[in-house]
């Protein structure tokens, strides 16, 4: 049974988009407090009067926030040229339909594993149904109308 990769492939990237954009554009995203308090530890260990160039930190913060946003934007580009050789791989309805559900799944993940969401059981359930879902799509391999074609040539010799 041939897996349709390109199209999961193209899920999980634009999940992975969706959280860098978070990390990228949230007020309580992690990363740029994180880089502004080690501005400040920086600068109180190496310069004794830190008023004197304090005003860096705010610039490195927002500099970490300009990386996560082309981060995102560079893993969006990645994300389309997968989905679109997923849908030539395996047909648009289910290429779509492949890529919504990893998608859906990836973000659910990462929402638990980075952002400390915290997910109802019965969501497991679903989640569950979905990549049932996400299996039998992947197994449906395409025909071609060539193929019936040859069935109803009949032979004269």
């Amino acid at each position: 049974m041939p897996i349709n990769k390109r199209a999961i492939i193209s899920g999980a990237l634009g999940a992975t988009a969706s959280s860098i954009g978070k990390l990228a554009l949230s007020p309580e995203s992690p990363v740029p407090s994180t880089f502004h308090s080690y501005c400040h530890i920086i600068l109180n260990r190496y310069y004794q009067h830190e008023n004197d160039i304090g005003w860096i930190c705010p610039y490195v913060s927002l500099g970490t926030r300009v990386v996560c946003f082309l981060c995102m934007i560079g893993v969006n580009l990645l994300m389309v040229s997968s989905f679109l050789d997923g849908m030539n791989e395996s047909g648009s309805v289910v290429g779509t339909a492949l890529s919504t559900a990893a998608n859906f799944s990836f973000s659910a993940l990462y929402g638990i594993l980075f952002f400390e969401e915290h997910v109802p059981i019965s969501w497991f359930f679903g989640a569950t149904l979905i990549a049932l879902g996400m299996y039998l799509l992947s197994s449906v391999t395409l025909t071609t109308d060539d193929d019936d074609d040859d069935d109803d040539k009949t032979k004269t010799d």
